[in-house]
């Protein structure tokens, strides 16, 4: 299997794993770029079942916006989250968009997110608020939401969502999972009279033991083989 074909592959997963874990919904979709290049695989829209989706589903964009292969279906309407963040943070290989239940009620109570247990520590550098609700349809609110996110692993979206980005496709699916668990936990504190985050030091210290990269591919690995296709 060649390089591309490869990160085809990853996108397909991570698709699949995001979906069994609840945080996809039928709206959301990644992208995952293609090293050296500004090529990116961007995930089908909802016309296509996440629970199936396979490489061969993946649109082919240039992060300029231009589309360079359309394998069918719905091409994802906002798209354009995935071209401007992958144009203004080329470190940033696969780019996220979620529907996380758990972050996105923060979000709409105006919580910020806070890093609250051991693997949630990674928050601690900050998860900031783009205060828009609507969806990314224009090259305005693209390029607002990416500025907002900034050098940030994590944003909010109010009222509709989160973005998430990651050196790879490993590291992003490390950071969407714990997360929207780090929000779990966060919101059932507040429900019992409020979460105690982690302070600056602890955090610190926690990051450097659980958001590291020889654990990205054994999560990985250990979702991958729930979402298995014959």
């Amino acid at each position: 299997m060649n390089d591309e074909a490869l990160l085809r592959e990853k996108a397909a997963t991570l698709t699949r794993m995001l979906n069994l874990q609840g945080t996809i919904g039928m709206f959301g979709h990644v992208s995952v770029r293609v090293p050296g290049t500004d090529k990116c695989f961007i995930s089908p829209g909802a016309s296509t079942d996440k629970t199936v989706v396979r490489p061969e589903h993946m649109f082919v964009y240039n992060i300029d916006g231009t589309i360079i292969e359309h394998p069918g279906g719905l091409i994802p309407l906002e798209w354009r989250i995935h071209t401007q963040i992958h144009r203004d943070r080329p470190d940033a290989m696969c780019v996220v968009h979620l529907h996380a239940p758990h972050a996105r009620a923060l979000g709409v109570a105006g919580k910020q997110i806070k890093p609250v247990f051991l693997h949630g520590s990674f928050l601690c550098t900050g998860v900031p608020t783009w205060d828009n609700p609507r969806l990314v349809v224009n090259d305005a609110q693209a390029a607002d939401l990416s500025h907002t996110l900034g050098r940030h692993r994590c944003a909010q979206m109010r009222g509709h969502g989160s973005v998430v980005v990651g050196a790879s496709a490993e590291e992003a699916f490390f950071a969407c999972t714990f997360l929207e668990e780090n929000a779990q936990i966060q919101l059932q504190a507040e429900v019992m009279g409020g979460a105690i985050p982690l302070s600056e030091d602890e955090a610190r210290d926690c990051a450097e033991g659980t958001f590291n990269p020889r654990l990205f591919p054994l999560l990985w690995a250990y979702y991958e083989r729930k979402v298995k296709l014959d």
